[in-house]
């Protein structure tokens, strides 16, 4: 790690857009920990220094920028959300930010099993663009260079972000965590289940971290 990578201006984009349609509920206002998994998320990257955080809303926008007003994160509105993909609101959060900080970091905001420690793990690394990875498999944040994510986002080909990346040709720093929450999200019901229970026993001490 250079000396000072821990201080670069690092803002965060959250994707919080869609419909919720697999899961019925409303994604963002299900209960995850003592909050819900919109303001954990937020406030654990506050607590991280993260700063600024604009949350990308659409379905039900009013109802989740309500919820989070009071913690000072920024809102942009993706009104086209039923005919869009995430990589889209992924760009109109980047754009929003992207004069004020040197990095941003990119999560879809139901990950909230997503480690504190994680999160301090990937700020330490300065590269173009990396990517949190456990036991192969990989996940998020996603943290790039500001210059990089202005690149990424005159994309316009397949693939979302994963296509984007793929296609800027510049190499990935992959970093290896032990945090199955970097892909653990909440698509169905059934997911969000056996992610609270999961989150339950590894605080609990019967998941090993």
């Amino acid at each position: 790690m250079k000396a000072g990578d821990w201080m670069k201006k690092t803002g965060a984009v959250l994707a919080a857009a869609g419909l919720s349609s697999r899961m019925g509920d409303f994604k963002p206002m299900l209960p995850f920990g003592d909050s819900t998994i919109a303001l954990h998320m937020v406030n654990m990257l506050k607590r991280m220094s993260v700063e600024p955080i604009v949350v990308v809303t659409g379905y039900r926008a009013e109802e989740l920028e309500r919820h989070l007003t009071h913690t000072g994160v920024r809102f942009v509105r993706n009104d086209r959300f039923g005919e869009t993909q995430m990589f889209d609101s992924v760009k109109m959060g980047v754009r929003a930010i992207l004069s004020d900080c040197e990095r941003i970091m990119v999560m879809p905001l139901d990950t909230p099993a997503i480690l504190p420690e994680t999160i301090r793990q990937v700020l330490t690394i300065d590269a173009g663009i990396v990517r949190t990875m456990c036991g192969g498999e990989p996940g998020h944040p996603i943290m790039f260079w500001r210059e990089t994510a202005e690149q990424l986002c005159s994309y316009t080909g397949d693939g979302g972000l994963r296509g984007a990346i793929e296609a800027y040709g510049a190499g990935v720093t992959d970093l290896a965590v032990k945090d199955e929450g970097i892909y653990r999200d909440v698509d169905t019901k059934e997911e969000y289940k056996k992610l609270i229970e999961w989150s339950y026993r590894r605080e609990m001490g019967a998941i090993p971290v």
